[in-house]
């Protein structure tokens, strides 16, 4: 070690002992060579405790920035570790580990105008910045011109150090400033910062902002982690524990971020509460357990202002950090991604435009378009030739002369023409129903004008054209309708998507274009017509400033979520719901505001203009009915009377005779006497009154059964009564022996009995409301009161028994008023679990019994004592729970959170004894179709081979290239012949928008179907042979033939050769580099090879050039066609996320 040297000069004078002397002392040299090697060597030795590089094919790059007018030391300090890292290209020969990078180089000797007008940019994204300083002004500057790459990286790692001979004792005060600036400014955390507290020492800080309670959280705390002496640490092991500490926690709770939403239904809906992208914020909210404060407005998202800087509405709330991040609807665009960053895609959207439905055609046409014209004019000629022939005939009969004149000739006074008229009438009837029916078609479905369904058609019109601003990109190019939409297209408030601006469109006045499932969740979905062609689709992300903390595991859920097709989920549930069921809520309570005004030209037809012969028929039987009925009446009442005034008379006769009623309740009674001869039967009800209402002799209304079989009850469901809605209450009866068809009859049946002097409706009165009713086993029939509910939640039923529900209605202002609303019956099974054979393949649906799936196995007699059951469990798609049983009891833990082919192993199983397996679904939101389940209690599988302990498929990143990768996993233990197959599918990129298309889940591989997916692109099958090998070892394939910035989802499958099933091991999802590196271009299908065997990592190739202290870096440059422009907008964010 080399310490500065203290000289002294003395000057002498020979004049004898007296003679006088003068001493002088140098002060040490702040400036000198001593004091700038203690600072590379500080730099050296940080950059290579903090940058350490992790596994990956591309080698990672420094930037160290140059300021022009650094003061000494720190230009000295600058240049000498600059000058370590250029002297050539050398092997390390001292046998130190040293670490590649590629080194690149900034200045501010340039304008900051010409960062972004270089010919050849890099848009690979830096790793490491080294930036030396003298002043705080000269960071700032270092930073300006940082941040206007568009390789700028605010989750980069930096180390900044700080020299100045003037400063040594602020070094709290300026590591608090800088750290403040880089994380409130550029949003960088990773940062160290040395600070020179004398000539030979530095002080090392780094911040914390994140840690913490919710007080200090997002407030950056300076933490003194180490203190460098001349290159080396003080305390070594502590300071690289402190330096490679993690800034951001997996979980934080005490943080709050402010979450700026547009609405944009459905995925922001009004109020910004509700809506697809607020359900992903809760998913991911849930992960990492961290808060949001929700803003909600309607601005844009935002564009880049002339000045090339500033950004508009959402953006430059956010770039003035009054935002953390933004969602709204919001697709990809590269200017975008050039200055914030943004999550995985996710959902899928489609924009068109949105024109006027074309109106109704006019009645007079939709009564003629009924028949052809050819049919109308046959009608004529029928009629004309009838006409003619009747008059022939009346004419030529033996009639008496006044019955053959021409007026009185229709009269069918003889048996031809009457049989002519039958005949006649019958051809008229025929075509009267014909017509009937084609007019019902007409009402259900009514024809409509020429649609416009094209944008040419559009263009022609003079109706304004527009909509969201950020729309407009999408028409600026040489297309010539492109042009003619450009220079007619707006964005004013008239264009944004709007209840108010639908109302216009529907009417005609403007065309916007806008999102389809905007206008599907609106209420104008079906009143304005959408293009057939979409003129956009996209999928959807949330924006952010590029160092959010949060990002590389906002992609991580993410991804896992559209993997799992949990976004798929919502999109299909949020399909159902607005399709569905807010159509039904719009029907039963349709909303004033939104009826639509018809033109006044415009006439539509109703039952009202159905008139033909069938309602001359009817007002002919009616008039019979009544005639015919009058005069039965009379006769019949005449007689009635009679015999009640006999009986009457008979009873006024006879002393004490009377006709009791015990134990009669309150109300109105109708009593009428019938005589049978010599005896008289007295009549008499108090359901007379049900009579007095049309509407409670209609059909009976339906009831809904929900089963729960996991919880073993029933939630029944009716429709609210018709008559008198806000007066009714309602009971469900469960009965098992017999239906109740009145109410009086099963209060007679229940528990409560016939309770003499008191109505039917106070003694419903004096039963408890409960939520959930229990249903004794030992009464027969039960009465569920729910008030003015129309659900009610039953438990308690005896499996393999019928059960008859009876749904009464009960009017709450009149006396004896009840009436049956519906009825049903249901018959209680008991789940019965489903046989597994030893080693055969079954599968069984949660979707059948509400998520729950059982099966049941029996261990053989013969089995020995320590025999070993085995269970593989595959859920097609989703996560599921798996439970197992002996006697009611649990055999072992449970096994949770399921999602990929598992081995689940029993040890000491019992024989003779039979074991349950229970499987239910891990979340109810997120339903699993099937689930595979084999079982066995040998060492192997019957007609399937036997998966390892580890069934991760992996990627070999360091072989990825941008045409192929290498796959690894461990073979099987099983000693048989194994077969491997892959299939290699491609999944959609950010940049390619293909349709919706359903990945293949596991159990669909066995499906011969699976070869013509459209998204297969390569199948694979090898053969190895296991007999030498007591364990499982790793087995590798190299697959080539990919597109360059592509996903891929692969599959391994290993079976048993041509016999027998095969078992899935775990998916793998690979994506190849966006551009390449080698000079080749991409290989032919001939020259693919498939790599299989025991796998052993490739040695890489040593690059040229080192870094003292563990930190190296070598440049080998592109080949310019590979960095076109193409490439630079096909970036991709996750390949940070790799590379970490």
């Amino acid at each position: 070690m080399q310490w500065p040297r203290l000289t002294f000069l003395l000057g002498f004078a020979a004049l004898g002992p007296t003679t006088d002397g003068i001493v002088y002392v140098r002060t040490k040299n702040e400036r000198g060579p001593t004091a700038i090697q203690a600072g590379i060597n500080c730099l050296e030795l940080l950059t290579g405790a903090y940058f350490y590089p992790t596994e990956s094919v591309q080698i990672q790059n420094i930037v160290v920035f140059h300021l022009h007018n650094l003061s000494s030391p720190s230009r000295e300090i600058e240049l000498g570790f600059l000058q370590s890292h250029h002297t050539g290209y050398h092997e390390d020969l001292d046998g130190r580990k040293t670490q590649h990078f590629q080194l690149k180089m900034m200045s501010d000797k340039l304008p900051r105008s010409s960062i972004r007008k270089q010919a050849f940019v890099d848009y690979k994204l830096i790793d490491y910045y080294v930036i030396v300083v003298d002043e705080f002004e000269k960071l700032e500057r270092a930073m300006s011109y940082i941040s206007l790459a568009y390789a700028f990286n605010p989750r980069g790692k930096y180390v900044v150090l700080y020299n100045n001979p003037n400063n040594r004792d602020l070094d709290d005060r300026f590591a608090l400033e800088a750290l403040n600036f880089m994380f409130i400014k550029h949003h960088s955390v990773n940062v160290l910062v040395a600070f020179a507290i004398d000539m030979m020492s530095y002080a090392v800080y780094t911040g914390d902002p994140y840690h913490g309670t919710r007080k200090d959280c997002g407030r950056m705390k300076t933490l003194k982690i180490a203190t460098v002496q001349n290159g080396t640490f003080r305390n070594e092991a502590l300071a690289m524990e402190m330096i490679r500490m993690s800034k951001v926690p997996p979980e934080m709770e005490s943080c709050t971020f402010l979450f700026c939403t547009r609405e944009a239904a459905p995925f922001i809906n009004a109020g910004c509460e509700t809506g697809l992208e607020i359900q992903i914020m809760h998913l991911l909210q849930e992960s990492m357990k961290f808060n949001v404060n929700v803003s909600c407005s309607t601005m844009e998202r935002g564009e880049l202002e002339d000045d090339g800087v500033t950004w508009s509405d959402l953006l430059g709330l956010m770039r003035d950090d009054e935002c953390d991040l933004i969602a709204g609807a919001f697709y990809p665009d590269y200017d975008v991604h050039a200055d914030f960053a943004a999550t995985t895609l996710y959902l899928q959207d489609y924009y068109t435009w949105f024109v006027q439905t074309a109106g109704l055609q006019s009645r007079w046409k939709v009564l003629l378009d009924i028949f052809e014209i050819s049919t109308w004019e046959l009608f004529a000629l029928v009629l004309f030739v009838c006409s003619l022939t009747w008059f022939l005939v009346g004419t030529a009969l033996p009639e008496l002369r006044p019955h053959k004149c021409f007026s009185t000739c229709i009269l069918n006074t003889c048996n031809s023409l009457r049989i002519f008229f039958v005949a006649l009438a019958l051809y008229s009837i025929n075509v009267t129903t014909i017509y009937t029916s084609q007019l019902i078609n007409v009402f259900t479905s009514p024809p409509r004008e020429h649609q416009i369904d094209t944008i040419e058609e559009i263009l022609n019109m003079t109706t304004p054209i527009g909509g969201r601003m950020e729309y407009e990109d999408w028409f600026e190019n040489a297309d010539e309708d492109d042009l003619r939409v450009s220079a007619r297209y707006s964005n004013s408030d008239e264009f944004q998507p709007s209840e108010a601006n639908m109302r216009a469109v529907a009417k005609g006045r403007r065309v916007i274009l806008t999102s389809r499932a905007y206008v599907r969740n609106s209420h104008y979905y079906g009143e304005v017509h959408g293009l057939k062609q979409d003129v956009f689709a996209t999928q959807i992300e949330m924006i952010m400033e590029k160092g959010f903390p949060l990002l590389p595991k906002f992609n991580r859920i993410i991804s896992n979520l559209n993997d799992m097709g949990i976004t798929g989920k919502l999109f299909q549930d949020f399909i159902f719901n607005v399709t569905i069921l807010h159509k039904i809520q719009d029907i039963i309570s349709p909303d004033e505001d939104d009826d639509l005004e018809l033109p006044p030209n415009e006439i539509v037809l109703t039952l009202d203009h159905m008139q033909s012969a069938f309602s001359t028929f009817m007002m002919g039987i009616v008039i019979c009915d009544t005639s015919c009925g009058n005069g039965s009446t009379f006769h019949r009442g005449h007689a009635i009377l009679q015999a009640l005034r006999e009986i009457l008379g008979t009873y006024n006769a006879l002393n004490h005779s009377s006709f009791e009623l015990s134990c009669a309740t309150r109300g109105i009674y109708h009593v009428w006497v019938e005589s049978k001869g010599c005896t008289a039967e007295i009549y008499y009800n108090t359901r007379s009154l049900v009579d007095l209402w049309p509407m409670l002799n209609r059909t009976l209304s339906p009831i809904k059964i929900h089963q729960h079989p996991r919880r073993q009850q029933f939630l029944v469901k009716w429709e609210k009564s018709k008559f008198d809605i806000h007066a009714m209450h309602y009971c469900l009866v469960v009965s098992r022996d017999r239906p109740q068809r009145t109410l009086c009859q099963a209060l007679a049946n229940s528990a409560f009995g016939s309770r003499c002097g008191m109505s039917t409706f106070e003694i419903l009165q004096r039963m408890s409301v409960e939520e959930e009713k229990k249903i004794p086993q030992d009464v027969k029939t039960t009465i569920a009161c729910t008030s003015s509910r129309t659900k009610q939640l039953i438990k308690g039923l005896k499996p393999n028994t019928t059960y008859f529900l009876e749904v009464f209605a009960i009017h709450t202002h009149k006396q004896n008023l009840s009436y049956l609303l519906g009825a049903t019956m249901i018959h209680v099974n008991r789940t019965r679990p489903t046989q597994l054979i030893e080693g055969k393949l079954a599968i069984g649906k949660l979707s059948t019994l509400g998520g729950l799936a059982l099966f049941s196995f029996k261990i053989p007699k013969k089995s020995h004592k320590n025999t070993t059951l085995k269970l593989m469990v595959t859920p097609c798609i989703g996560t599921v729970n798996v439970e197992i049983f002996r006697k009611k009891r649990q055999a072992i833990k449970p096994i949770i959170d399921v999602y990929y082919p598992r081995v689940i192993t029993i040890e000491h199983a019992v024989p003779g004894e039979r074991y349950q397996i229970q499987i239910t679904e891990a979340d109810e939101h997120y339903r699993t179709n099937r689930i595979q389940i084999v079982a066995s209690t040998k060492d192997e599988f019957l007609n399937m081979p036997q998966l390892p302990d580890n069934t991760t498929v992996v990627e070999v990143t360091q072989l990825r290239t941008c045409h192929a990768t290498t796959i690894a996993w461990y073979s099987s233990p099983d000693k048989r012949k194994i077969r491997y197959c892959t299939y290699i599918f491609k999944q959609h990129t950010k940049h390619q928008h293909y349709s919706n298309v359903k990945m293949p889940s596991y159990c669909e591989l066995e499906n011969r179907d699976i070869y013509q997916h459209p998204q297969l692109q390569q199948t694979h099958c090898i053969f190895s042979d296991q007999a030498n090998h007591t364990e499982p070892v790793p087995m590798s394939m190299s697959i080539s033939n990919l597109a360059p910035a592509h996903y891929y989802l692969i599959f391994v499958t290993a079976s048993l050769g041509g016999s027998g099933g095969s078992l899935p091991y775990r998916s793998a999802r690979v994506k190849t580099h966006p551009y390449c590196r080698e000079s080749a271009q991409q290989p032919s299908g001939k020259s693919q090879q498939l790599r299989t065997g025991p796998f052993a990592k490739k040695q890489q190739q040593q690059p040229r050039g080192h870094l003292k202290g563990g930190a190296s870096s070598h440049h080998k440059p592109l080949p310019q066609e590979r960095r076109n422009n193409r490439l630079k907008r096909n970036r991709d964010q996750d390949e940070e996320e790799d590379q970490r």
